[in-house]
């Protein structure tokens, strides 16, 4: 058979390496031509997913279609610009910034502080039933002040203590106690009905001794002294005119402030 194929090649004018060379060929244009068509499926391929991913970003975004960049317009950047994008991001605060977000925040903690301790005197002072002689303000300034008629912790044109009221100076003790953090102003006023006995020539020796018996009280039940202060001020601040006896009444008080202590170093 081989000596067969071999004589009609011979007879035709064709070498034999001929034909195989052919298939070679022919083997290679088929696998080109199925390489082409593949590359050409693929970008068909890319093409629809990349659409599909564009048309599921525009729905995704309610009342917003057009808010995706058609990816026809987009460019991927160098990778410098994509170097850059990254050392950029996310952007640090500045100092002012870290400062005003401390600030707020140490705020916001003093806000809360001053409402417990404001709600405690409040609890203290009901189980005690003073609320009609002693009103607790609201924090101001980053001070707290509590206000007692002076007809209840003094008999007129007296600086000694009225007893009943002691539970409530045992209440600002416990305070001052329990916040070391804190300092205490007590202030003396009266009225402007002159006073002028031995022992008090006017308004002024008369509210000032009486603030420095409530400190003296409160130094003695175990206080530090440089945590208190006591002032008297005489008629020289009143709530209201001294033209009636309730104004006048009302005029004559002890007032309690509180403030926090300066951080030490």
């Amino acid at each position: 058979m081989s000596s067969r194929r071999r004589e009609l090649t011979n007879d035709q004018g064709s070498p034999g390496w001929l034909m195989t060379y052919a298939d070679l060929m022919t083997l290679l244009l088929v696998f080109f031509v199925l390489l082409f068509s593949m590359s050409n499926l693929e970008k068909e391929r890319f093409a629809d997913a990349m659409q599909s991913f564009k048309t599921a970003f525009q729905n995704a975004v309610s009342g917003a279609p057009d808010s995706i960049i058609p990816l026809e317009t987009m460019s991927p950047g160098t990778p410098s610009d994509i170097n850059d994008a990254i050392m950029q991001s996310p952007q640090e605060s500045t100092p002012a910034e870290k400062n005003d977000a401390e600030d707020s925040a140490q705020s916001e903690i003093a806000a809360m502080e001053w409402q417990q301790l404001t709600s405690d005197l409040e609890r203290a002072f009901q189980l005690m039933q003073m609320e009609d002689a002693v009103e607790i303000g609201a924090p101001k300034d980053g001070k707290l002040s509590l206000r007692v008629k002076g007809a209840a912790l003094f008999n007129s044109g007296s600086a000694d203590f009225n007893y009943a009221m002691l539970p409530m100076l045992d209440a600002l003790l416990e305070t001052l106690i329990v916040n070391p953090g804190y300092k205490m102003e007590i202030q003396g006023h009266t009225d402007d009905i002159p006073i002028q006995t031995a022992q008090f020539p006017s308004n002024w020796e008369l509210s000032a001794v009486r603030a420095t018996t409530v400190l003296r009280y409160l130094i003695d039940s175990g206080i530090n002294p440089k945590r208190l202060t006591a002032t008297g001020y005489g008629a020289s601040i009143p709530l209201m005119p001294n033209i009636s006896p309730d104004n006048r009444a009302a005029n004559r008080r002890i007032e309690f402030v509180l403030e926090k202590r300066a951080s030490q170093p």
